[in-house]
């Protein structure tokens, strides 16, 4: 396994357990949970294709990740506290592994 996609998978691995730590114990919006912890599945389905390492999974990946990104910034503004420090490590996460999947996209292409 390359290095890139150990950043890529473990990019999206952490920030599918991010949304899904804030989304079921952090933050729900009801005590008893929310369907917002599904927002974590939609991350995870194109684990396979980067473990894989398919360039168009990670292509399409890029584009994935922008809604969390946004999510972020826009609950970073709106939230206090704990809540907003869960927004930010988001923000962090969904930078990360965007910048991961670009550098995978990059080193892919130079391959080919």
């Amino acid at each position: 396994m390359r290095p890139h996609q150990i950043l890529s998978s473990g990019g999206l691995i952490a920030l599918s357990l991010w949304c899904l730590i804030w989304e079921g114990y952090t933050a729900p919006l009801t005590p008893e949970g929310s369907w917002l912890i599904l927002k974590s599945v939609p991350i995870v389905l194109p684990l396979l294709g980067i473990l894989r390492n398919d360039l168009r999974t990670h292509q399409y990946t890029v584009l994935i990740v922008f809604p969390y990104f946004i999510e972020g910034v826009v609950r970073s503004y709106a939230e206090v506290g704990l809540f907003r420090m869960m927004a930010v490590g988001e923000i962090i996460l969904s930078l990360l592994l965007f910048t991961f999947l670009l550098n995978s996209v990059r080193i892919m292409r130079t391959q080919t």
